[in-house]
């Protein structure tokens, strides 16, 4: 009888984390000729996959580590502003807003949000309450 794991935050984040690098990746290389925001998107999967490397090596731990929590939370944050501060800007500048949202761009708000919030939350259970 095979019996189910519990998949834990961290390895759900660690999935996460593959899945924002992917998505960031895919919207960096369609915006590679037309924006400067590529340049953050590709600094994104760079940070995403050195993240999740460090969260890989300790989750053989028997508790998560809040150093990649909380980097993974910063790198998340900093994927959800690089789709809403384009969008700020172009608001007060007047401009249309058509040209910016497409569903790459829309993709990566939703797992950097998520990955934010996941991290967060495991963050939490491993600091010690007082």
């Amino acid at each position: 009888m095979n019996r189910l794991r519990s998949i834990t935050a961290p390895q759900f984040l660690l999935v996460l984390l593959v899945a924002s690098a992917v998505v960031h990746a895919v919207h960096g290389v369609r915006l590679w000729d037309t924006s400067r925001l590529a340049i953050i998107d590709a600094v994104l999967v760079i940070a995403a996959l050195v993240i999740a490397g460090m969260l890989a090596r300790t989750l053989k731990t028997p508790a998560a580590q809040p150093v990649p929590l909380l980097s993974a939370a910063v790198v998340g944050a900093i994927g959800v502003a690089t789709f809403l501060l384009p969008s700020v800007l172009a608001l007060t500048q007047g401009r249309p807003l058509a040209g910016l949202f497409d569903g790459w761009a829309f993709a990566a708000l939703v797992v950097d949000a998520i990955v934010v919030r996941i991290a967060i939350f495991a963050l939490r259970r491993t600091l010690p309450t007082g």
